[in-house]
């Protein structure tokens, strides 16, 4: 295994919250209870006893959070470029900072492209933002080619190039959006995707040459699918050579795919979206991998070997180096995955390097897709494999199949940051800290470098030109600060501008607490916050704020303002939130057990930390809400109506109440499909669960939510008015899965904390 070898690092980043920026550490009860005793109710205060309101929890950016987005280096090594507002709110500017001087200057405004005719995004370019989590607008997108100082900007559905002098060049304008718009490595070509086909720009003569043609309805050339996007994180369906002579795209066939209708309403008028839409156990697109040659445009399909194409796999984490192409091919069933390679010089006949398997320990577990990245050369790829529970970090030979293990031990690697010229690969892991991020990098002999010394979490982006080092770090108690530094001394901090209403905010910092291992479920991670005012002898009402589902870990050792939570501390409220088993972060064997049943293991380890929290602290255990997005919401309605009597109301939002009508890359992971499963999907499918209800429930969703569908919602609903139960629910027309508009945003945190309130606020009567 690889040695530790710890850097003598002075702090990067600022070591204590900037003067100004200190939040309120929580005012926790001291409290013991007494046998016998009755202690009061606690009342709860009116709306305007909070700083925070409704308005300020809908703004985006969150307070201390107008930090650097999208941050690159220039291919020289001399700039590193991120978004920012200049105006502290969500409109984004393209800015540059010098690594000599530490100048700073805004190099792009959207203001500057005022020229090109302003369009509304289009269906394609709202549903990628959607996947993409992006809610920025103005220059929201960027691209440095890897060998020449030439910045591609997307904007208004076109494409614009800077060149090395400043000056702004408009290569297209059509009413069609471009999509994903891509330099090759010089910087000569742009290529991106037009109506579902793939074209190329050459930027001196801006002459467009289209590489694909003839895609019929339901295909489409260069875009990956929902199934990628969403839940695979590959946004990109195309990838550029090395050379700049070929392109490597995917050919994606939904036309066995079913249709779900996606209905709403904006500015008055209809909205219908037919959606093709991969359920589990149903149709799956196919998806087929091509080369194209750039110049003859001759087109090549990549042979998969038949074990591998007869398993319907996912394709991802396209990588090249030295003339080879790699890739991750993992089945249908996600219980294998296949590394494979590619000679682009020769027939395009992809060769499996090696097969991983779900540990024969836990037969029920899945295989995820592993992280990777290549350096220029071919014996310098990175991976994630699991070990021991754990995911580290091994290095691969593309051309020899050379495999070296790096990383073991008790903790995870949970990202690959980058590999820079010399083969040295830099990811962050929870080596230092279990909830933290930090930063290391391979060295010589198996050691480990240590290139973050403070707590919390980076968010860092590697240049592999230089091996510089963009970081953005926070703690729990400190807001963002951002930095960038290399192998040298010289350091440059990008200043983040403080918010106007920080002060009067008076933002506190929760409590991390852990529940200790206990009956064979380890050690649970959560964070409290208390009410603003306690009484002794009073116990107060508590909101669960949770999530609960994999791919996430919500407690973490970094800055989160938790507008919401602070309201309704202020107002009297615990507030609280635990990362059950199946969780993000503490590597596969953490996450394994909620695997064939979804909900099962994550509430009891909710119900847990509710036992935990209530004889710690003065909470009143009548007077018990939980509220839940997503699977949140899911997790929600599950607990109201699985532990009922334990949650006084709940809110669900856009809640999955049956598995066989979500999609199935993420459903088949967890669940097996409906065929294979069909009791885990039946216990799972919360309609028949409806008859438990006891206590409030609101339930919220989005008609034009094409991610969990309003179906979902509409089963519940139809199920509790079967049984007679009463409940609530609202319904936003014109929004999707993430509330877009501010008006929205702003009236579901008042519709949300006005309904606990209501269910929550009034003492329950003794006796």
């Amino acid at each position: 295994m690889g040695r530790f070898a710890a850097s003598a690092l002075v702090c990067l980043v600022a070591c204590s919250p900037p003067p100004g920026l200190r939040t309120e550490g929580p005012r926790l009860p001291t409290w013991t209870p007494v046998p016998g005793e009755t202690p009061g109710a606690a009342s709860i205060l009116p709306e305007d006893a909070s700083p925070i309101t409704f308005e300020r929890m809908a703004k985006f950016p969150e307070p201390g959070w107008q930090a650097p987005r999208r941050l690159e280096a220039s291919p020289d090594g001399a700039l590193v470029t991120y978004l920012m507002s200049e105006r502290g709110d969500d409109e984004m500017a393209l800015w540059a900072v010098s690594l000599a001087t530490g100048e700073r200057k805004v190099l792009v405004r959207s203001d500057d492209l005022a020229d090109a005719p302003k369009k509304d995004p289009s269906l394609a370019e709202e549903l990628r933002a959607e996947r993409q989590r992006r809610r920025t607008k103005g220059i929201s997108e960027y691209a440095w080619a890897h060998n020449a100082p030439v910045l591609v900007i997307p904007n208004g559905g076109d494409v614009f190039v800077r060149d090395t002098k400043g000056a702004l060049t408009q290569l297209t304008a059509t009413e069609a959006p471009e999509i994903d718009p891509k330099p090759c490595a010089d910087g000569s070509k742009v290529a991106f995707v037009r109506d579902s086909e793939l074209f190329v720009v050459d930027v001196a003569t801006k002459k467009e040459t289209q590489l694909t043609q003839g895609a019929p309805e339901g295909v489409t050339r260069g875009q990956s699918d929902f199934n990628a996007q969403e839940e695979f994180e590959e946004p990109s369906g195309f990838f550029w050579s090395p050379d700049c002579k070929k392109v490597v795209y995917l050919e994606v066939d939904e036309r066995k795919v079913a249709e779900v209708p996606v209905l709403g309403y904006r500015g008055g008028e209809p909205s219908l979206m037919m959606q093709r839409y991969p359920r589990a156990g149903a149709s799956n697109p196919a998806t087929a991998l091509h080369v194209v040659d750039v110049t003859s445009k001759k087109d090549t399909t990549v042979i998969l070997p038949k074990e591998i194409a007869d398993q319907a796999p996912y394709l991802g984490r396209f990588e090249m180096a030295e003339g080879w192409l790699a890739f991750w091919a993992v089945a249908r069933s996600q219980r294998e995955a296949s590394l494979l390679r590619v000679r682009l010089a020769d027939k395009p006949q992809a060769s499996v390097l090696f097969t991983v398997k779900a540990t024969p320990s836990r037969p029920n577990a899945w295989v995820e897709m592993p992280a990777f990245a290549c350096g220029a050369r071919a014996s310098d790829c990175y991976f994630t494999a699991e070990r021991e529970g754990h995911d580290h970090l091994d290095r691969i030979d593309l051309a020899t199949n050379a495999r070296v293990e790096i990383t073991r031990g008790d903790w995870d690697v949970t990202s690959i940051a980058g590999v820079d010229q010399e083969g040295r690969a830099y990811f962050l892991s929870t080596m230092a800290e279990p909830l933290g991020r930090t930063l290391f990098r391979t060295g010589e002999k198996g050691t480990l470098d240590r290139l973050t010394a403070e707590r919390g979490v980076h968010d860092v982006v590697v240049s592999p030109t230089r091996g510089l080092v963009a970081d953005v770090h926070s703690a729990l108690d400190r807001p963002p600060s951002a930095v960038v530094f290399g192998d040298g001394d010289k350091r440059v901090e990008i200043p983040i501008p403080r918010d106007a209403d920080w002060d009067q905010l008076r933002l506190r910092t929760p409590e991390l607490v852990s529940i200790d291992a206990q009956g064979g479920v380890p050690k649970l991670f959560g964070a409290v916050l208390p009410p603003r005012q306690l009484t002794p002898g009073q116990r107060y009402p508590l909101v669960v704020m949770v999530y609960g589902g994999p791919g996430a870990q919500t407690v973490l050792d970094r800055w989160s303002p938790r507008l919401p939570w602070q309201h309704l501390a202020d107002r009297g409220f615990f507030v609280m939130q635990f990362d059950n088993r199946g969780s993000a972060g503490r590597g596969p064997a953490f996450a394994g057990p909620i695997a064939n049943d979804l909900g099962t293991v994550e509430l009891a380890d909710q119900l847990r930390a509710l036992d935990f929290v209530t004889t710690r602290y003065p909470i009143d255990d009548k007077r018990v809400g939980i509220y839940g997005h997503s699977y949140g919401g899911t997790m929600a309605a599950l607990a109201m109506l699985k532990a009922p009597g334990r949650y006084k109301s709940a809110i669900a939002a856009s809640p999955v109440t049956d598995w066989r009508l979500y999609d199935s890359g993420y459903t088949e992971r967890y669940m097996r499909s409906p065929s294979d499963n069909p009791g885990g999907y039946a216990a799972t499918d919360l309609e028949s669960l409806a008859p438990n209800l006891a206590g409030e429930l609101l339930v919220i969703h989005a008609l034009m939510d094409e991610n969990v569908h309003f179906q979902h919602s509409a089963e519940l609903v139809d199920a509790l008015v079967r049984a007679n139960k009463p409940f609530e629910m609202f319904v936003f027309p014109g929004e999707r899965h993430g509330y877009r508009s501010p008006p929205a945003r702003r009236y579901a945190m008042s519709l949300t904390t006005r309904f606990l309130v209501r269910t929550l606020g009034n003492p329950t009567p003794s006796g």
